[in-house]
């Protein structure tokens, strides 16, 4: 393998870890906001 193609794979690796931690943090934040909303107004129960 030549050493343009071993930096391009170590690219690619580096870019997809980097969105798997960016989708990992969202739906994070995402269950926290769910988990932990306040009460539900009376007006929208009726």
């Amino acid at each position: 393998m030549s050493l343009i193609k071993k930096a391009q794979h170590k690219s690619i690796y580096a870019i997809a870890s980097g969105l798997t931690l960016i989708a990992v943090f969202f739906v994070n934040v995402a269950s926290l906001v769910y988990i932990y909303q306040g009460e539900t107004p009376e007006e929208l129960l009726k």
